[in-house]
């Protein structure tokens, strides 16, 4: 099953950025210390740099078109996204919705590798998409992109956070029949 209503490169934009950002910043690195290593002058002429990084960027470009590709296969029609109590520290994982219930399954470091029990949401209720966002200090845990909405359920009150395409098809997904 594909997913219904996903724009996989706008919503990556900030992960494709992130890992060309590395890309370019290893590569002057690299270039910046590389005759520190060796010991004395590079006595490779400065197109060859050039060529290298170009090849350097456009592997990293193709690398990351194959992984959107083949990650957009492997999710498929899974939701994902990330969950917490107000306060605590975000989950990363998957989301599996069956009528007004939802399973989320932990992801170990985010890697898309499930760990951990599964937890269940009963009678879930899912708030209004107000464009909140994490705020700028937690960079490093949660994508910047991400949308927060509350989600209330019989086990409590907590926060749910993903692509706005995929809080609106958990919201689509949330009530309907479960196939028979």
């Amino acid at each position: 099953m594909k997913p219904r209503n996903r724009a996989p490169l706008r919503e990556s934009g900030f992960r494709i950025a992130s890992q060309l950002a590395g890309v370019v910043i290893g590569l002057v690195v690299v270039l910046v210390f590389l005759p520190q290593i060796i010991g004395g002058q590079v006595k490779i002429p400065w197109w060859a740099f050039v060529a290298g990084s170009v090849l350097g960027v456009a592997i990293a470009v193709a690398a990351t078109i194959v992984g959107l590709l083949l990650g957009r296969r492997l999710v498929g029609d899974r939701i994902e996204g990330a969950v917490r109590e107000p306060g605590s520290k975000w989950r990363h994982g998957r989301l599996e919705v069956g009528g007004d219930a939802i399973v989320f399954e932990r992801y170990r470091f985010q890697l898309r590798i499930p760990s951990g029990v599964k937890q269940r949401f009963d009678d879930v209720i899912l708030g209004e998409d107000t464009g909140r966002r994490p705020p700028f200090r937690q960079l490093w845990t949660i994508n910047p992109q991400l949308h927060i909405v509350s989600l209330d359920a019989q086990q409590g009150h907590f926060e749910f956070a993903a692509m706005p395409s995929q809080i609106q098809e958990l919201r689509d997904r949330l009530h309907e029949p479960l196939p028979q």
